[in-house]
Formats: C-alpha cells, sequence, structure tokens
C-alpha cells in the first residue's frame, strides 16, 4: 500500500485493518514500531470532539506485542521492569515503565499477566525485542521471547461499554479498569481488556487471526451505527488534555521515570534487583531534580487546530529546555504541552509562562 505520505516496505508495515482506514477517508498516518498508525481523519478537532461523545474504532496494531512464558517468565519480569511483580494476578494488566542500567526510560508498555508463566508485553514506541532476548539469555532465564503477530484494535468513547455489550455480552460491564478477560469470537478466543491510549473509557482486544480481526471490525462497524460510531485513532488533543505521555515525544531514554511523573509506577523498596535499581536509588539519595510541568499559553494565530512539538523555551535570552505535544485545547482555550525541566527553574519561571504539575494517574484498579 503506498499513499501521498508513505511507501510501505518491509521496514513500514500496513495492517490488515488499513484499507479500512483508507474507506473510512484517514488523512495522515504516523509510524510507530515500524508500523502504519492513522493521526487523522476529518480533522485534529473534528476526531477530538466526536472521540469525548461518541465511540470510535481505532487500528492500533503498531502496539507491538513480545510474549515471554516459562518456568522463569517471572523471574525476568520482576528484573525486566521497575514496577513490583511479586503479586501478580492472572487477569490483571500493569502499566510498567522499563529502563536501562542508568535508570533511563526504554518504554511505557502495559504487561497482561495470562497466567504466573505467561505474559504479553504490548509495547509504546520503541524496540525491545533485542534487549529482552539479550537479557533472557546472558542472565540465563531461558524463557521463551517471542516477537507476536498480536493483532489490537481498540474501542473508544463514553459510548463504548453499551456497543461492546451488544456484542460480546453483558459480561462485559463487570470488566474492570486494567483487567481483561477471554472471549470467543469465531472460534479463535481474543482477549479484551479494559485499556487504551484515551480517558474517555474503552476496550482494546487482541486477536491473532486477520480474517477474524477484519470481520470483527465490519461488524463492530455495524454495531456501532446506532451509536454514531466512526473509525478513528488516538486524538493528541484529547491525550494531552488529559495527561497522557506518549514515548519518545515527552520522554526519552535520557530520562528517568521520576522526571516524567512515573514514580509511582517503580518500587525501589523491593527485595529484589532489577535493571536500573541502583542507579535510581542513587539518584534518589541525591535528590531528583527534575520533573514534568504542563504548560499553557496563548499567541495569535491564524490557525489554532495545528500543533508544535519540541519548541524552544527561553527565560529572557536563555533556553531552559523544549515543551513537546503543544496544542490547541478547546476545554481550555488555550495552547497546552508538556515540559521537563529542573526544579530549580520551574520555581522562578511563573512570571513567564503559566505552569501546573502534571498529575499522571492511570486509575488502576489495585
Amino acid at each position: 500500500m503506498s499513499n501521498d505520505f508513505f511507501t510501505t516496505s518491509n521496514r513500514i508495515k500496513s495492517t490488515p485493518f488499513s484499507s479500512r482506514n483508507e474507506k473510512a477517508g484517514v488523512k495522515k498516518y504516523s509510524v510507530y514500531n515500524n508500523t502504519l498508525i492513522p493521526t487523522i481523519f476529518k480533522s485534529l478537532k473534528s476526531d477530538y470532539l466526536h472521540l469525548i461523545k461518541h465511540v470510535q474504532l481505532w487500528d492500533v496494531c503498531a502496539q507491538k506485542v513480545i510474549e515471554v512464558k516459562g518456568n522463569k517468565a517471572l523471574g525476568i519480569i520482576k528484573y525486566l521492569f521497575c514496577r513490583d511483580f511479586t503479586k501478580v494476578t492472572p487477569g490483571r494488566a500493569y502499566y510498567a515503565p522499563i529502563v536501562n542500567f542508568e535508570g533511563g526510560l526504554l518504554n511505557d508498555p502495559v504487561v497482561f499477566c495470562l497466567a504466573d508463566d505467561h505474559f504479553l508485553i504490548s509495547l509504546s514506541d520503541s524496540d525491545l525485542f533485542n534487549w529482552i532476548s539479550a537479557i533472557n539469555h546472558t542472565k540465563e532465564f531461558y524463557s521463551e521471547v517471542n516477537e507476536t503477530d498480536i493483532l489490537t484494535i481498540a474501542v473508544q468513547g463514553p459510548k463504548s461499554e453499551e456497543l461492546i455489550s451488544k456484542i460480546f455480552g453483558e459480561e462485559i460491564k463487570s470488566l474492570k479498569f486494567f483487567n481483561f478477560k477471554k472471549f470467543s469470537f469465531n472460534k479463535e478466543s481474543i482477549i479484551i481488556s479494559k485499556t487504551g491510549f484515551s480517558k474517555q473509557s474503552g476496550y482494546e482486544i487482541l486477536l491473532k487471526n486477520p480474517k477474524n480481526g477484519t470481520l470483527l471490525w465490519d461488524l463492530i462497524i455495524e454495531r456501532g451505527k446506532e451509536f454514531n460510531i466512526r473509525v478513528g485513532c488516538p486524538n493528541m488533543i484529547e491525550r494531552v488534555e488529559n495527561n497522557l505521555l506518549s514515548y519518545g515525544n515527552e520522554m526519552t531514554n535520557k530520562d528517568l521515570p521520576y522526571d516524567c511523573g512515573l514514580g509511582k509506577f517503580c518500587n525501589l523498596d523491593t527485595d529484589y534487583n532489577f535493571i536500573g535499581k541502583s542507579a535510581l536509588l542513587k539518584q534518589k539519595k541525591d535528590g531528583f531534580s527534575k520533573d514534568i510541568y504542563k504548560i499553557h499559553f496563548d499567541f495569535k494565530s491564524e490557525n489554532k487546530h495545528v500543533f508544535f512539538n519540541n519548541l524552544q523555551v527561553f527565560k529572557e535570552d536563555i533556553e531552559i529546555g523544549r515543551a513537546t505535544s503543544i496544542v490547541w485545547s478547546p476545554k481550555n482555550s488555550k495552547y497546552v504541552g508538556f515540559f521537563i525541566a529542573s526544579k530549580n527553574i520551574i520555581n522562578n519561571l511563573n512570571d513567564y509562562y503559566i505552569l501546573d504539575k502534571v498529575n499522571f494517574d492511570l486509575l488502576e484498579i489495585t
């Protein structure tokens, strides 16, 4: 498949749902984990207004999934992630930052616990397969580590529960946030989780058979007509308004989890070691020097429905950092975005910009 923006190859791949996105009028794509992901259909603002009122179906197959299983699967999961996995529960999904030996963020995936010896790692935009494979062998866990062909679609929006229950029954309504269950669709066992990259409520569906995927896609669209469904995608306005961070935009391997509001997902008091623990403990002793803030401001622009990334932030004539994911917020009637900076700088910055501390909260059920 090719269009005005990308030509696909073995390096940039389409998905089984790319033709459905085209039919729905996708206008722009990005590349995420070497896979096409839609970013705009009608317009950024139109897509946003529809998402917060109705329901959308998203192709998020770019969230690549790594499988880890075997007798020592829990051991490698505990060693890889800085979140405490001592008491994992099958049927739970865990937002879990992963860091390198210096404590820098490598990814912020969601880890699905299928069993004590079987996990799925749904990735944000950075490749972890080689990293996990290398750790698996050098530390002699010898678990099975596989790049899967799992496909992920998402149903997001305030009407998502009503729609999904029409297809899979009333049982789906009892599913708690960051929990999942297996359901049967066309003789295939699929996973439906109460997760998704929006704060509008919704579900992610993981399955393997592309034919079943397109059958389910078409069924969701058909059943969703009464709920004013649209094909959509993660929306930049919605995520920034709701403090959903994007790996590679807001944070990279140059940032510690504590620099960007993710410290609550790190457990430094575990009685076992994990990658980056010693570096994070040392930094904790010295004091974490950076934090992430929401920056909001206004300026004259002919088109307030555009967005910006990596904008320079100055205090007087000195650049003190860069703001990311700057977008016009209809809810705030301002441009809003994120800014990671030294706490010392922030103490003297409110004279120049309006800043709020970001409260990053996934509202997980513990």
